[in-house]
């Protein structure tokens, strides 16, 4: 390959390169970052934060009780004996164990967690698991049969989740299961929840609805991975005692967590279907591969010419003496730096002259096999600079029969 051909092959794939990181780059700078102080706080105002929907909260009447340890919410919430809902909107920072202390909570708590991931669900609510997840979230309806909030179309819905006999709204975005006595209600996105994005279409509605089912919302504002919970042998010494882990309820848990794991392959009832949904037999990479090419096909497209497929002649619209003609594409090659193409012009008219002359017919095998020394002369390949053309040329003039 001549050294020319390398910018108009490399630029297209830099240009889509570039629009690529580009957007990853733009993507990673609008999305929140959880370990902020700010992200979902009740106390704090700002584009992330919950501020907003907590004032909401309180004007209908609904107390508001902020905590930033694990342990302090599950006990504020298990002293009102089921008359409270516990909003975790960072499941991921909650130590496993206190997640699966969710699951003993008083019945008719409602415990609302926002975007777990599949080693989340499986601590505090086994009978869910994830499904696929969008690069942003989508804007759906609430669904038929949907009891959790009376809401209009939300952007709820970026990562689905579902399970069997879970109540289903939102296209998966939005999901409640009873286990244990305990409402558990996962929601697909964080943005009906945050300031930035309370006004947009009908989250306001969507997210007062979710957190005013109870008197009072227990808020665990937690920003930080928690260290291992302790015992209530280890505690005894300090006049703490650590929810759940009273005198005769210290925690053995089994290897296993009851319900299905990972492994077991949990249908997921998304859309609020009768039954599991097929598996896809086309891997998830395959569109977003097939997009990407073809957006590399039309760059390098529009980088080669000026239109598609191969060129095709045209009459002149005027009569041009031959050597204008000549001296015109000439000029149209040099300009062009179509070396081969100017070339080839030359040892098309050689070719035709040579076999005339040798009295075979004009292709290359006849040819050869009358000349094979003139393989390079009339078949040879692409001069790589114009002293190189100019000698090939030379000895071309040199060879042709007059």
């Amino acid at each position: 390959m001549s050294k020319r051909r390398w910018p108009r092959l490399a630029i297209p794939f830099a240009l889509v390169l570039a629009l690529m990181t580009g957007t990853v780059v733009v993507h990673a700078i609008l999305e929140p970052d959880t370990a902020e102080h700010t992200y979902l706080s009740p106390e704090a105002h700002g584009s992330t934060s919950a501020g907003e929907l907590a004032e909401l909260l309180r004007a209908k009447g609904i107390a508001v009780k902020r905590e930033t340890r694990s342990s302090d919410a599950l006990l504020s919430a298990w002293r009102l004996k089921g008359n409270a809902t516990l909003f975790i909107p960072t499941p991921e920072f909650v130590h496993p164990d206190y997640l699966w202390m969710l699951r003993q909570s008083p019945a008719k708590t409602r415990v609302v967690l926002v975007e777990p991931g599949t080693r989340q669900l499986l601590d505090a609510v086994p009978t869910l698991g994830v499904g696929p997840t969008r690069w942003a979230t989508a804007v759906t309806s609430r669904g038929q049969g949907c009891t959790l909030t009376k809401a209009g179309p939300a952007a709820v819905t970026r990562t689905r989740y579902g399970g069997r006999d879970a109540h289903v709204c939102y296209d998966s975005g939005l999901v409640a299961q009873n286990f244990n006595g305990v409402e558990f209600v996962v929601a697909g996105s964080a943005d009906p929840f945050r300031a930035d994005r309370l006004s947009e279409h009908d989250n306001k509605t969507l997210a007062v609805d979710l957190l005013s089912a109870k008197q009072t919302v227990v808020w665990l504002d937690l920003h930080a991975m928690e260290p291992k919970p302790k015992t209530y042998s280890e505690e005894a010494g300090s006049g703490e005692v650590v929810p759940s882990l009273g005198p005769g309820r210290e925690r053995t848990r089994p290897d296993a967590s009851p319900g299905p794991t990972p492994s077991d392959a949990i249908d997921l009832e998304l859309g609020g279907g009768s039954g599991p949904e097929p598996p896809n037999p086309w891997p998830a990479w395959l569109v977003p591969l097939l997009i990407m090419l073809l957006i590399i096909a039309i760059v390098i497209a529009l980088a080669r010419g000026r239109r598609l497929g191969a060129p095709v002649p045209e009459p002149l619209p005027i009569e041009v003496p031959g050597a204008e003609a000549a001296i015109g594409r000439s000029r149209l090659y040099r300009r062009a730096r179509a070396r081969g193409a100017a070339l080839e012009t030359l040892r098309i008219e050689a070719r035709q002259r040579i076999a005339a002359a040798l009295k075979v017919p004009n292709d290359r095998e006849s040819i050869l096999a009358a000349r094979p020394d003139y393989e390079d002369l009339l078949f040879g390949p692409t001069p790589e600079d114009d002293q190189e053309m100019m000698r090939a040329m030379a000895q071309i003039l040199r060879e042709m029969p007059r």
